[in-house]
């Protein structure tokens, strides 16, 4: 995957060709490029597609070596700075830039920087390499510290190859997992690698061989509310959303907009537009979907020229799993592999180049998940907080999980000893960066990153393996904004919908997935058609439409049934010692079933780590 790479160590020369098998690892399809570099005790390497940070890298400075990868939005003002300070230009490319700044600020520079990054930074005089990453981490990255070296790249197949790494399982990364289908904190399936904490500066002395890690912008930078009414609160959110699409769109490559049914993209499309953009844009699904049918209907509205890849059945999935987990190593189910078959005739036919994705936006402006979690959001102190949390991550915040009571079957007696509370004690070791904030405050920056940077921000991460993407709901300025306003401006839609039905009206016209209801803060207009659609519900014409792109249960009880009996059942998966066979055998029976609903959330974890196993720990 894209980003930057190195190996830092005083007792182990780093070689070239050691660095460049890390490269290879990290480079996933034929098209990605690789450049490294070494000298004395540091080697570093950069990863890309060609299209963001591409130029030849690293770029020096006298004893200064640095890599970049991503996009910077206030590179020329901060290039305007730099040559200022020095009294000379300062050669091109971000890299070039990251060089000069660590020469005038030292240590500081990671917050001087906006937009989303990786950067590597070796100072051969002073003896340091410095990692930072974006505020919010969404280019992820790992490092692993061993053996008097430190290396770090943005897959973890480039560390755990390494000539002496031990690979060890992570308990707690396997209860996280099978509990809230997602790895919490820093975690890694690997005991011996970290990912690089959102909004951080990593600092390492190969000479002492220490590492220290520390966050330079945490939720606690975010400025005091100004006081601004609701009203004035819609029209600042709707400008600041506006310059967050516009300064996306200053890129030199095509851009584009996966298109669904839901706000956030149709939002994305609208503001372009509003801007005097028509986007390309994606849908795909099954045809009869609400998720397509609405999506399409707004492509039309907003003359957006779209590409429909209709989806019909689950066959696509087995042949794209694979992929999927490679590419995001295991920490995400395989059902959310869902863009799989739009990723290469997208990238083949330049359909687009970036991909100003909606992410977050139902989080950020919609408030979601503290909508979700009212009850912990209400809860009466901390004890109560904690209880209610566990439960929703576990239950609402992605498919239901495995209670309780499963997870005492699901283990073998030996495996469930190790196993036991990991899950809880996890939960609790993730929430304390949080715990002096108020708990809807909590609710809402926890989901920040762990439901969106370490979960559905992975779906982004996959796709960047094709063409880039650009985060328009994670600009710094709207953030701030937004996270810094009273949480009720934001409960049940209220600012969201708001902010489309005064900025751009037009995609309130056509209903939103979730619902079948017009997404609009005119409550007349709202009401009318909703009673116009119980009416036409009532005809013989009506035929009731699916809500989502697509139907990963019924699939899985279908289409992909012999695929997931022969993974649960193959020897290797029972010989681990790992599950119990029998819970394996009635999670299976009862998911085919078809008598429950959101079993899938139970199972599919199961699976994706059986074939993460295989992938990065057997052999």
């Amino acid at each position: 995957m894209s980003g930057v790479f190195g190996l830092i160590s005083t007792r182990h020369k780093p070689a070239l060709s050691l660095l460049e098998r890390m490269g290879e690892r990290c480079a996933l399809h034929p098209w990605f490029r690789v450049n490294t570099w070494r000298e004395g005790d540091a080697a570093l390497g950069q990863v890309n597609i060609g299209l963001f940070s591409a130029g030849e890298q690293p770029a020096q400075r006298g004893p200064i070596h640095a890599v970049f990868f991503g996009q910077l939005h206030n590179a020329e003002a901060l290039r305007r700075e730099a040559e200022r300070a020095q009294g000379s230009p300062v050669p091109a490319g971000e890299a070039a830039l990251i060089a000069a700044l660590y020469a005038l600020h030292g240590a500081d520079f990671p917050a001087r920087l906006e937009g989303v990054f990786a950067a590597a930074v070796w100072d051969a005089e002073g003896g340091e390499l410095l990692l930072a990453n974006d505020r919010y981490g969404l280019l992820p990255h790992y490092y692993a510290h061993f053996g008097g070296r430190l290396a770090f790249a943005p897959q973890m197949a480039a560390l755990s190859t390494l000539p002496g790494f031990h690979k060890e399982l992570d308990l707690d990364a396997v209860a996280d997992f099978i509990r809230f289908q997602r790895l919490l904190g820093d975690k890694t399936f690997f005991t011996g690698i970290r990912l690089l904490p959102y909004g951080s500066l990593l600092r390492y002395r190969p000479a002492e061989d220490r590492l220290e890690i520390a966050h330079y912008w945490d939720f606690d930078h975010t400025p005091a509310w100004s006081g601004a009414s609701f009203e004035e609160a819609v029209e600042e959110t709707a400008r600041l959303l506006e310059n967050a699409v516009a300064k996306r769109l200053r890129s030199p490559f095509r851009a584009g907009v996966y298109l669904s049914g839901g706000l956030d993209s149709r939002t994305i499309l609208g503001f372009a537009e509003r801007l005097g953009k028509r986007l390309p844009s994606v849908t795909y699904g099954h045809p009869r979907s609400r998720d397509v049918q609405y999506g399409l209907r707004i492509a039309r509205r907003l003359h957006s020229p779209n590409r429909f890849f209709p989806q019909t059945d689950g066959r696509w999935m087995e042949q794209f799993a694979p992929q999927h987990l490679r590419a995001i190593e295991g920490q995400q189910a395989f059902l959310h592999a869902h863009a799989s078959i739009t990723l290469g005739p997208v990238r083949e036919q330049s359909i687009m180049q970036v991909n100003l994705s909606g992410f977050n936006g139902d989080q950020l402006v919609g408030g979601r998940a503290i909508t979700y979690a009212a009850n912990a959001t209400q809860a009466p102190d901390d004890t109560a907080f904690l209880a209610l949390w566990y439960h929703n991550l576990n239950q609402r915040f992605s498919w239901p999980g495995i209670t309780e009571a499963e997870e005492k079957l699901l283990y073998t007696p030996s495996w469930h000893l190790r196993m036991r509370e990991r899950s809880f004690e996890s939960l609790k070791e993730a929430l304390r960066p949080f715990a002096n904030f108020s708990p809807p405050r909590r609710v809402d920056y926890f989901s920040a990153i762990h439901q969106g940077a370490r979960l559905s921000n992975l779906n982004v991460v996959y796709q960047r393996g094709y063409f880039e993407a650009c985060y328009p709901f994670y600009d710094y300025a709207l953030m701030d904004y937004i996270h810094s306003m009273p949480v009720e401006y934001r409960l049940h839609d209220r600012l969201y919908l708001a902010v489309i039905t005064r900025a751009i009206p037009k995609v309130t016209w056509i209903p939103r997935e979730s619902d079948g209801q017009l997404p609009t803060a005119r409550r007349m207009r709202r009401a009318a058609y909703g009673l116009g659609q119980k009416i036409w519900r009532r005809t013989p014409f009506f035929r009731e439409q699916q809500i989502l792109h697509g139907d990963p249960e019924d699939w899985l009880r279908n289409d992909l049934r012999q695929w997931a009996a022969d993974i649960l059942f193959d020897e290797r998966t029972l010989q681990r010692g790992i599950f119990s066979p029998d819970f394996l055998r009635s999670i299976y029976a009862r998911h085919m079933g078809g008598h429950e609903q959101w079993t899938i959330g139970k199972i599919a974890p199961l699976i994706t780590l059986e074939m993460m196993l295989r992938e990065f720990f057997d052999g």
